[in-house]
Order: C-alpha cells, then sequence, then structure tokens
C-alpha cells in the first residue's frame, strides 16, 4: 500500500505543477501577460477564479501547501495528509480542465 500512496503522492504533485503553471499561461495569453506575472500562488488561484478557471481558491491553497509538504519533507503523517489532498485533487484538477475546454476555442 505505501508504493502505491507513494505513486499517487508523485503523480499529484506532477499534476498539481502542471496546473498551475498552465492557469498561469491560459491567463498570461487570455487576460494579459502582467497581470499573473511574479504574483503569490494566492493571487495566481484568485485571478483564475475571477477569470471562472476555478471556484475555490482555499482549496487549491490547500492542494499547494500539500505539495509544498512533500517537497520538503517526507514523513508518514506529511505522505497521509498529501495523499488525501490528491483524492480531492482529482476532481478539482478534471473541473478545471473542463474549464479550460470549454473556454478555448
Amino acid at each position: 500500500m505505501e508504493t502505491v500512496k507513494a505513486g499517487v503522492i508523485q503523480n499529484f504533485e506532477v499534476a498539481y505543477e502542471q496546473c498551475w503553471k498552465f492557469m498561469k499561461r491560459w491567463i498570461e495569453q487570455n487576460v494579459s501577460a502582467g497581470v499573473v506575472d511574479g504574483v503569490t500562488r494566492r493571487e495566481l488561484f484568485r485571478v483564475s477564479a475571477e477569470n471562472r478557471l476555478l471556484d475555490d481558491v482555499a482549496l487549491w491553497m490547500e492542494f499547494h501547501q500539500s505539495r509544498n509538504l512533500t517537497s520538503l519533507t517526507y514523513d508518514s503523517n506529511n505522505a497521509d495528509h498529501a495523499f488525501g489532498s490528491a483524492l480531492l485533487f482529482i476532481g478539482a484538477a478534471k473541473e478545471f480542465l473542463a474549464r479550460l475546454e470549454s473556454r478555448n476555442d
């Protein structure tokens, strides 16, 4: 089970990174290049919510915090927390993808 959990966490890390980078790229290309240049992750998520790419900024900040935990230290408590976040992330990432698809030509 620990191997499966580690795999889920690793995929969560990669998918989370790709999501926030794609949010930034989408906003730069569809809103303004300077709007998200050098902003915090919270601000990026806020701007993404303003542009209807996501609904829950606090949830995405939770994903961010979980991602930070896994990159800084890897102990069983952090792993359990990240695993739980990864399970929530699946639905949020699918919703984000659906919103991107519906807004792109």
